[in-house]
């Protein structure tokens, strides 16, 4: 387990002594040292203030905008022993990119301090994600004798908000939304006090100094005593009511995640009405009652970053059934901040936690005074007064195949540090959907936060917002942007700006770019296998099962998914049937379609569609071939949200079943996978009244065969999976089997998500290693 404070040996007879320093005969020496990396906001210079006191060492320790300038003095062999030992003394959360150190002339110091420092230029440091509350703050929080006896800010060096409550680096408590709030004499001498855990903690609050908690009631009347408010607003969840809850990022909605009705009422007024939502429990072991899990899965669920972990769940689970309808995971996430704990607390169930916005909007974070939509969500609102400066939604991961896997990367994962080193900065725009941003100042690349799905006028709003709030925080005045080679995509049209470069990087290339990066194997070719829903293709096809033979610049499509008509084009992703329809047509004629059980009006007029070029555009998507097999298989014939038909088609499979279906190769320039087989299969068994499980899970296999078989063809390159359908745990898991038995490497997603969350960061490498390669900037 992650390790939550940095616990120095710390004497108090080992202070700094200035007479030993003055007085001491020994031959003295001067360091000055610069780290950069992921160096701030986790406690990094409470720890070396600490042990230079110790050592009796003279100096100074400052954040910049390079990460952190430490300058130390004393007796040579001291100093010496210090910087040897530097990083065993350092919190466990530390990431040192790089480390420089110079010997400097010594001041004649006595002291050792913590200072503040401005400096100016491109931001090198690591922006330090939020941290969900450590058990040591929660401790403090349940006992009845400690000062920050149930109060809601309760943080200290190792725990508290961070990248949410920055307005600009350095971290310093000046430059964050706590900058407000001064602090009390108590908070003040623990947080001058080098034995405290609050020594320079920039969060540090308490009940006297800092922000405040409160209730609006349905009426509108006002609670402001934080325990009665926190009190009011679980006697509402007890009541069935939707609370709303400001929470570290934005505004959450909050019901009762055992009441079906709780539970209806807030999808309705969500405007959600299938997809998965969140549950929140006090701890793993409220967490076991919901969902079965592995020791790597709970170390994930009760590590600092404190993501929603997507799990399998228990069948005599006591939440809801619509909290995820027909899924056999559940997303479960401990608390993130006190406030949450302390409603948990108050109930004695799991609470649903979802964002509070409609389906499409972005999250809402600001005053909600402002917007009457906002205030409609919710029937209670509990809320406080500490700003979020930056808005950020809950990180949502995965185990498979041995690996943690981010499917969105935001709270306490984002922004992500990426290894790619570039003078020019330069901009990745990302894709339309599960938009982000990733970007190069000349100093560092990151994966900014998810931001959504760019379908309504509101979250390109907040797009273009966030991608000015970055561009401020790192420094980047001028760039050069990069951006998908769909021309109607935001993205695209955002690039295409007056005066400004732009390099065009294609859809699945860039998925498998992004693998290469998560890898470390951008200086090697790979054959990357890029299954998705959708994306542009260079023969203006709808690409979607795509085999790659890719370098971090090039690709040559040397394999992929054989295309089917797709009737109606965007239509059919809401409407798995339309894909049955055309698999049917095409693998056993139009006749065919209309007795296979699926309601003749709804046949009829898409085996007209089908005739039509122009309403039926070719694409070789799996994401597609999922969608068709699962209105095969179980009968869906409507996605109430995107990915849905292939959710429940995971989720029904029967893992026992060996068998699988066949999906042959075509031979030829280039390979194809053919699906028509499998097809016919499904179909033979439906008659035969076989399971729907066994069905499931045959197509997984087979699927995951017929991939193993054409990257063998390729052997012996390495193997890089991209592409939103890898997110399919029995997917990945069987076709790591597969590629197991071929001796293939394998480069399984991960902290990169694999789905259109990860376009941006394998844009990003494209355009570097493209520049890098001619010697000019990144975009020609």
């Amino acid at each position: 387990m992650i390790s939550w404070k940095s616990n120095i040996n710390f004497n108090w007879q080992h202070t700094m002594n200035p007479r030993a320093i003055v007085e001491s005969t020994e031959r003295k020496m001067a360091l000055k040292i610069t780290l950069s990396g992921r160096v701030q906001g986790i406690g990094l210079r409470p720890a070396v203030a600490r042990r230079a006191r110790e050592l009796r060492l003279a100096g100074s320790i400052c954040n910049t905008t390079e990460g952190i300038e430490l300058q130390i003095e004393g007796a040579e062999k001291v100093v010496q022993e210090f910087e040897r030992d530097l990083e065993t003394y350092l919190p466990d959360e530390t990431v040192i990119h790089q480390k420089s150190s110079e010997v400097i002339k010594p001041r004649g110091g006595t002291r050792f301090d913590i200072i503040e420092k401005q400096t100016s230029g491109p931001l090198a440091a690591r922006i330090p994600p939020d941290i969900a509350v450590c058990p040591d703050c929660l401790a403090e929080v349940a006992d009845p004798a400690d000062q920050r006896f149930g109060y809601a800010f309760t943080s200290c060096t190792s725990c508290g908000p961070r990248y949410s409550l920055l307005r600009s680096m350095p971290y310093e408590r000046g430059q964050t939304g706590m900058s407000k709030y001064d602090l009390c004499s108590h908070c003040q001498r623990e947080y001058d006090s080098p034995v405290d855990s609050r020594f320079h903690a920039q969060t540090i609050a308490c009940p006297q100094c800092g922000p405040r908690v409160w209730y609006t009631s349905t009426t509108g009347e006002i609670n402001d005593s934080d325990a009665e408010a926190i009190q009011s607003a679980a006697r509402a969840l007890q009541q069935g009511a939707i609370v709303g809850l400001k929470g570290l990022g934005g505004y959450q909605l909050l019901v009762d995640a055992t009441s079906e009705a709780a539970v209806q009422m807030l999808r309705e007024k969500k405007q959600r009405l299938g997809k998965p939502l969140a549950v929140m429990v006090t701890d793993l072991t409220a967490a076991l009652k919901l969902a079965v899990m592995n020791d790597a899965e709970a170390e994930t669920l009760a590590s600092p970053a404190a993501p929603i972990v997507l799990l399998q769940a228990r069948e005599n689970s006591p939440i809801a059934g619509n909290v995820n309808p027909g899924l056999n995971t559940v997303g479960v996430m401990l608390p993130t901040t006190p406030l949450h704990w302390l409603l948990l607390e108050q109930c004695d169930f799991p609470l649903v936690v979802t964002s509070a916005n409609r389906e499409g909007e972005p999250l809402f974070y600001q005053d909600r005074s402002h917007s009457e939509k906002i205030n409609a969500l919710a029937d209670c609102w509990l809320e406080h007064d500490r700003p979020i400066e930056r808005p950020i939604d809950d990180s949502v991961v995965r185990w498979m195949a041995g690996r943690l896997v981010t499917i969105r990367l935001a709270r306490g994962l984002a922004p992500l540090s990426l290894d790619l080193e570039h003078p020019q900065p330069a901009i990745a725009l990302g894709g339309h959907q599960k938009a982000a941003v990733a970007l190069n100042n000349g100093a560092q690349s990151v994966l900014a936060p998810h931001i959504g799905d760019l379908e309504s006028l509101a979250v390109c709003e907040r797009y273009e917002e966030q991608l000015e709030s970055l561009q401020q925080l790192y420094a980047v005045s001028q760039a050069d942007y990069i951006c998908d080679e769909h021309p109607d995509y935001f993205t695209s049209n955002r690039a295409s700006q007056p005066g400004s470069r732009v390099e065009r990087v294609q859809h699945h290339h860039a998925h498998i770019v992004a693998g290469m990066l998560e890898q470390g194997w951008l200086d090697r070719q790979v054959l990357g296998v890029a299954f998705d829903g959708t994306g542009r293709g260079d023969d203006q096809t709808i690409w979607g099962g795509e085999f790659l033979l890719s370098t971090a610049a090039q690709y040559t499509r040397v394999g992929h998914l054989k295309p089917f008509l797709l009737p109606g084009g965007e239509a059919a992703v809401r409407e798995p049937y339309r894909v049955a329809v055309s698999l049917m047509t095409e693998t056993l004629g139009s006749e065919a379609a209309l007795n296979t059980g699926i309601k003749t009006e709804l046949v009829k007029p898409v085996l007209q569609i089908i005739k039509s070029k122009r309403l039926s555009p070719r694409t070789s998507s799996v994401g597609r071939l999922f969608d068709g097999v699962a209105a095969l298989v179980l009968g869906v014939t409507h996605s109430e949200y995107e990915g849905q038909a292939a959710m429940l088609l995971e989720a029904s499979c029967d893992l026992a079943e060996a068998g699988s279906y066949e999906i042959p190769l075509s031979q030829g320039a280039p390979i194809q996978l053919d699906w028509r087989p499998c097809i016919a299969a499904i179909l033979r068994d439906r008659k035969a009244g076989v399971s729907t499980g066994v069905m499931a899970m045959r197509f997984h296999r087979g699927l995951a065969r017929g991939t193993a078989r054409l990257c063998r063809q390729f052997m012996p390159l390495s193997v890089v999976l991209g592409g939103g359908v890898f997110q399919n745990r029995c997917l990945v898991e069987l076709l790591a089997e597969e590629l197991r038995q071929n001796d293939q490497p394998l480069g399984l997603p991960g902290r990169i998500p694999p789905n259109d969350g990860g376009l941006a960061a394998g844009q990003l490498a494209v355009a570097i290693v493209r520049s890098k390669q001619k010697g000019a900037a990144p975009c020609v």
